[in-house]
């Protein structure tokens, strides 16, 4: 939904800002999607008028204009030729700038000469101005436009003026018009709400609506209420200004005087219309035009207006006549019943339809139009007969015509009003606030509704105890259904912000945040987007499993069985039966974390025991866990490497980008030298001094033991200790101004020299304008001798404030290089 900002200043006053405007919307409920600033695109253009219009000397298409621009005369060449002496335009001055078109430059216009003779300035069509596409000619202006007046003045766009774009929920469809919005924030700032007055002759004289038109609804389910009225003798032409120019501000091309009309009524009141040639429709035996509200017939055919054929089904609602139909209910309307030019009587439909039924029928055909939209999430049935006459009065006024007296207003059931009751104290409770009756009646009155029975009470007035109250609901507002909507409203007009946290009812404890709780979800987060799936394991485990990772484990002094005996020191056992439930399923290809606590004994020695005495038996930590087997790509990947198994760089990789994203940064590894219990190769996990958890590969006479035949691979962070040394804190750099340079070397080591070895050289060597350093390929094999390996580096250089030239990257880049061959033995081969 778009509308303008003045548009809206039109029903009700109030001093917001655009952006201020826009957060109070928001507040209400009203997503601002975006704000577009107008006005300020036609600064410098003025409304003129023509005083002469000579022929140009050198230039037959040309003609020397005089004009007047409110402070003095000034000479114009024009190249139009649909003005005359007297008319007004717009004119822009020297040194100001057309609206800027969609894909170019704002043009600047100056003082110059065309063909000999100089011009101060330019007189603008539609198009130049971005108003229309209307290029043919100049944009001429009504009689009673001032000269010298600034022409976004002249547009209503005086001041600051701005095009509002709004998400509305479907369950607000009042809020789909501009009165609708209007009234929220007549709410809100306590202002009146300003209804257009609606007020015309109807001809006396000749024939009523009853007698020019009969209306039957043969479904009054799907159309409970259809009125219709007739306005005789319009001359069909371009829209006036003022209502093209609103039209576009929103969105919509201008059609037609009597076309424009029924969209700025929807736009106005949430109300669809459309409007019939009414000779067009046919007559019964009477000789009446009738119009009839019927179910199509399965597998008819009709054209709509953007001349597509539909074929249609007994579920979807036509208008039609006696012989036809002649419009798609409360979606489109059809080609063989539109308004031309040729039309001199028109008939204005206004009804309601069934939402379920108009949005199966826009959903079946494809067909999503501005009225489908607002008919589908529910119209007011109670705002039809007002529309119909709202669009009689703009049609009058812009086409001419004579209306017929009366209206066909078929409605066979009259809806009920909605009532509602409301208990004061309720209010208070669920909100949370100590709000006095007055208060919760003056706020639910300034939305529309009505006590039943007597007058809501201002605000101050003297409250008349806690009695429950009724309220009317108005038609519009067909999402307020119970009590709880009511308390709704009075929250939403009082304030979200202004109402106060506090423990829900029932709860224990104070209502404080956890830390650490969002930490362990951010966690979760990160890794289930590394491609993890998490797994949950028992807390208790088998003694056996306990021990292969931990000596002080903390038996159960009564456990039922020996399967559960001992509380888990650590959650890989329960991750290598989680792989094994997976693969014995035939699920082969597995990628598992967990996150829990273990517990183990505190090992005391020596002296220290004495004084520990009183320290707690068991020691309680949480801890994060990954286990991976199978194949690291899908099964429907191709290439080479799609049968490659999980390795222990997989598995490395998986915890530095976790441990990066997570905020701890710049962890090392130490390969253990000799097998352990658990693992055939493994690492301690380091930050600094500090050991943060193990990685490796499990034996496979182990893995065979739990059914698996495939390496697989584990690694267990402490958790606690990562939320002790985590830094959430992102420096964000600007992108470099300058070219980087690379250069990649390519050695062969000995087998024991390890990627950290390298670096560690790397940050000896100290190379000025050094980026990264990237390990991009490790190769074993031929022209390789045995016991050593092959190992890649990209080295990146870049220079903060200039370009670098290539003999101070070689420089650089020869201190690595030579660092190389020191600190690894490295034979080195550039690249």
């Amino acid at each position: 939904m778009k509308v303008t900002l003045n548009w809206l200043r039109q029903y009700v006053d109030f001093d917001f800002t655009p952006d201020q405007l826009a957060e109070r919307l928001t507040m209400l409920g009203m997503e601002v999607e975006s704000v577009q600033k107008l006005g300020g695109e036609l600064e410098g253009i003025v409304v003129a008028q023509v005083l002469s219009i000579d022929r140009h000397p050198n230039a037959d298409k040309l003609t020397v204009c005089r004009v007047a621009d409110g402070k003095g005369e000034r000479q114009i060449v024009c190249g139009a030729s649909n003005f005359k002496v007297g008319d007004k335009v717009p004119l822009i001055l020297p040194g100001y700038s057309l609206p800027a078109q969609p894909g170019e430059k704002p043009f600047t216009i100056k003082v110059g000469k065309i063909r000999g003779v100089e011009s101060y300035g330019m007189m603008c069509s539609p198009k130049e101005l971005g108003i229309s596409e209307d290029a043919a000619g100049l944009m001429i202006l009504p009689e009673n436009a001032r000269v010298g007046q600034p022409f976004a003045e002249f547009l209503g766009r005086a001041g600051s003026d701005a095009v509002f774009d709004l998400e509305i929920t479907p369950n607000r469809p009042d809020l789909n018009s501009v009165i609708g919005i209007a009234r929220e924030i007549a709410a809100i700032t306590g202002n009146p709400l300003r209804i257009p007055d609606v007020s015309f002759e109807e001809d006396q004289t000749g024939p009523a609506a009853s007698e020019l038109v009969a209306v039957r609804i043969e479904d009054a389910e799907l159309c409970p209420r259809y009125t219709a009225r007739v306005v005789l003798g319009v001359k069909v032409g371009p829209s006036p200004d003022w209502l093209r120019v609103r039209l576009e501000a929103v969105g919509l091309r201008s059609i037609s005087n009597v076309v424009d009309v029924t969209n700025y009524v929807m736009l106005e009141c949430g109300q669809p219309l459309h409007a019939f040639d009414y000779h067009l429709i046919a007559r019964n035996a009477a000789g009446v035009p009738t119009i009839v509200v019927r179910r199509a017939a399965a597998g008819e055919r009709f054209v709509t207006l953007d001349e597509q054929e539909r074929v249609l089904s007994e579920e979807m609602l036509l208008i039609a006549d006696e012989q036809k139909g002649i419009a798609l209910a409360g979606v489109m309307g059809g080609r063989n019943s539109e308004i031309n030019d040729q039309t001199v009587d028109v008939l204005i439909e206004s009804a309601y339809f069934k939402p379920t039924n108009i949005r199966r029928t826009s959903k079946r055909l494809g067909l999503r139009t501005d009225a489908s939209y607002r008919f589908e999430r529910g119209a007011d049935l109670g705002n039809t007969d007002w529309a119909s006459r709202r669009c009689a009065q703009l049609i009058l006024q812009t086409a001419g015509g004579r209306l017929a007296r009366g209206v066909v207003d078929a409605y066979p059931k009259p809806a009920t009003p909605v009532r509602i009751m409301l208990r004061h104290h309720k209010v208070n409770e669920l909100l949370g606030l100590e709000l006095k009756q007055e208060e919760i009646e003056y706020y639910l009155s300034q939305l529309g509704l009505k006590i039943e029975d007597h007058k809501p009470r201002p605000v101050g007035s003297p409250g008349s105890g806690l009695q429950p109250v009724t309220f009317l609901i108005p038609s519009f507002r067909v999402d307020l259904k119970r009590e709880t909507d009511l308390i709704e409203e009075v929250g939403r007009l009082h304030g979200v912000e202004k109402i106060p946290a506090s423990t829900p009812r029932g709860a224990r404890g104070a209502n404080e945040y956890d830390p650490v709780h969002d930490n362990l979800a951010e966690a979760r987060r990160i890794l289930a987007g590394l491609g993890l799936n998490e797994a949950q394991g028992q807390t208790l485990v088998s003694e056996d499993a306990a021990r292969l990772v931990c000596i002080e484990i903390v038996p159960l002094e009564n456990p039922l069985s020996a399967d559960m005996n001992v509380l888990r020191p650590s959650l890989l056992p329960g991750l290598l039966d989680s792989l094994r439930h997976n693969v014995s399923r035939k699920t082969e290809d597995v990628a598992l974390f967990e996150i829990g606590r273990v517990f183990t004994r505190p090992a005391f020695k020596g002296e220290n025991a004495a004084k520990d005495k009183n320290a707690p038996s068991v020691l309680e930590r949480r801890r994060v866990a990954m286990a991976l087997t199978g194949r690291r790509s899908s099964p429907f990947w191709t290439g080479e490497n799609r049968d490659a198994l999980y390795d222990l760089f997989d598995l490395k990789g998986i915890i530095e980008e976790f441990l990066d994203r997570y905020g701890v940064r710049g962890v090392s590894y130490a390969s253990r030298a000799n097998r352990t219990a658990l693992f055939v190769e493994s690492a301690t996990i380091h930050l600094g001094r500090i050991e943060l958890g193990q990685m490796g590969r499990v034996l496979p006479p182990l893995a065979e033991r739990y059914d698996i035949r495939q390496p697989v691979l584990l690694a267990e962070l402490d958790l606690d200790e990562l939320l002790r040394l985590r830094n959430t804190t992102r420096v964000f750099k600007p992108l470099p101004l300058f070219p980087s340079v690379r250069r990649d070397v390519a050695m062969i080591v000995a087998e024991s020299v390890t990627h950290d070895a390298v670096l560690a050289a790397v940050k000896q060597a100290k190379p000025p304008f050094l980026q990264s350093v990237e390990l991009f390929d490790v190769f074993r094999g031929k022209h390789v001798p045995p016991g050593h390996k092959s190992m890649a580096y990209a080295f990146t250089y870049r220079s903060p404030d200039r370009t670098l030239t290539d003999a101070e990257v070689n420089a650089a880049h020869q201190q690595v290089v030579n660092r190389f061959k020191e600190a690894v033995k490295a034979t080195v081969r550039e690249a």
